[in-house]
C-alpha cells in the first residue's frame, strides 16, 4: 500500500516542491519563448534573400496547395481514429463517434494554431469528451490527450531516424545529427513504453514527473494502445508527404527520403518549450537542413517551410469555421445521444 499512497500524494508534493519554478515560468516563460522565436527569425533575416524567397514561392501552384490541404486534412482524420483508439485503450465507456472525433480534431487544430501555448485545443477536446469515462471524467480524458501528444513525438523521431538512415551518407560532416536523432527516438520510445506503467513507476520518479505519472489512467486494452502508436507513425508520415509536395516544387531534385528526414526534425521544434509553437526555430532548422542535405538556397528552404506552415494555418481556419457553425459542446452532446 505504501507505493500507492506515495503515488496518490505525489501531485501535492510536486505542487509544493515546484512552486517557485512554476511561478518563475508563469512570469518569465513567455519572454523565453519569444526570445527563442526571435533568435530563429533573426537567423532567417540574416541568411534569406527576399528575391530568392519570392521566386521560390512563385514555383508553387494553387493545385499543389489544394492537394497539400487534402493530404494534411487526411492526417487529422487518422489522428481522430488514433484518439478514439487511445480512449478505448484507457477504458472509455462511450468514445465519441468517428464523425464527432474528426470534427473535434479540426476545431482543436484551430485553437492550437491561433491561441498562445499550442495546447488549448487539446485541452478543450479532452474536456468535451469527459463523459466518455465513467469515474475520473475530465482528468482521465485530458490525460489521454497528453498520452496522444507523446505518441506524436514518437512518430516524429521514428520517421526522422528512418530518414537519417536513408540520407546518412550525405551527412558525414554533420554526424551530431545521428546522435540527436538517436537520442530523440530513444527517449520517445522509453516514454511510450512507460506510459502504460505510469502509476506503477510514479513513486520512483522525480517529484514533478511523479505527479504527472500518478494521474495517468491505466491501460485496460493493450492492443488498442499498440494500434494508436502505429497510427502515430501514419499521421506523421502523411505530414511528411505534405512537406515533400512543396519541397519538390521549389527543388525538383528533392526525394521523399529527403523529406522523411527534414520534415520530422523541423516539426520536432514545435515540442520545444523555448519557442512559440516552434515558430522561427522550425523554419531555421528547415532552412539549415535543406542547405546541408540538398544544397538549397536559404530562400528555397524557407519557402517550402512557409508553405507547410500556411497549409496548417488554412486547416486551422477550416476548424474555426466548424466551431462557428456548430460549437464543440453542442456537437458532442447531440452526437452522443
Amino acid at each position: 500500500m505504501a507505493p500507492a499512497s506515495s503515488a496518490a500524494s505525489s501531485p501535492q508534493a510536486a505542487a509544493a516542491g515546484d512552486t517557485p519554478a512554476r511561478r518563475w515560468w508563469q512570469r518569465w516563460g513567455w519572454l523565453l519563448r519569444w526570445a527563442g522565436t526571435g533568435l530563429g527569425v533573426a537567423y532567417l533575416i540574416a541568411v534569406v534573400d527576399t528575391d530568392s524567397l519570392s521566386s521560390a514561392l512563385a514555383k508553387t501552384s494553387i493545385g499543389t496547395v489544394l492537394v497539400a490541404l487534402a493530404v494534411i486534412s487526411s492526417s487529422l482524420v487518422v489522428g481522430a481514429v488514433r484518439w478514439r483508439a487511445l480512449m478505448t485503450a484507457y477504458g472509455a465507456i462511450a468514445p465519441p463517434p468517428l464523425a464527432t472525433a474528426v470534427r473535434l480534431y479540426f476545431v482543436a487544430v484551430f485553437y492550437n494554431t491561433y491561441l498562445p501555448g499550442g495546447v488549448a485545443g487539446d485541452v478543450v477536446r479532452g474536456v468535451v469528451v469527459r463523459d466518455s469515462f465513467r469515474d475520473r471524467g475530465t482528468t482521465e480524458a485530458i490525460a489521454v490527450v497528453f498520452v496522444e501528444r507523446v505518441l506524436g513525438l514518437l512518430g516524429v523521431f521514428t520517421l526522422a531516424a528512418a530518414g537519417l538512415v536513408l540520407v546518412g551518407p550525405r551527412l558525414q560532416a554533420t554526424s551530431t545529427l545521428w546522435w540527436l536523432s538517436a537520442a530523440g527516438a530513444g527517449g520517445a520510445v522509453v516514454a511510450v513504453l512507460m506510459l502504460p506503467l505510469g502509476r506503477q513507476v510514479a513513486p520512483y520518479l522525480p517529484r514533478r514527473l511523479a505527479g504527472i505519472a500518478a494521474r495517468l489512467p491505466a491501460v485496460s486494452r493493450r492492443w488498442y494502445f499498440a494500434a494508436a502508436a502505429l497510427l502515430s507513425l501514419g499521421t506523421q508520415l502523411i505530414t511528411t508527404v505534405t512537406g515533400w509536395l512543396f519541397l519538390r516544387k521549389v527543388h525538383p531534385a528533392a526525394t521523399f527520403s529527403d523529406a522523411l528526414f527534414i520534415v520530422p526534425l523541423a516539426a520536432a521544434t514545435g515540442f520545444l518549450p523555448i519557442t512559440v509553437a516552434g515558430l522561427g526555430a522550425r523554419e531555421a532548422v528547415f532552412v539549415k537542413l535543406c542547405s546541408q542535405l540538398l544544397g538549397m538556397s536559404a530562400g528555397d528552404g524557407l519557402a517550402a517551410s512557409l508553405l507547410i506552415w500556411a497549409t496548417t494555418l488554412m486547416t486551422g481556419v477550416f476548424g474555426g469555421i466548424l466551431q462557428l457553425v456548430r460549437p464543440l459542446s453542442q456537437a458532442a452532446r447531440s452526437d452522443q445521444r
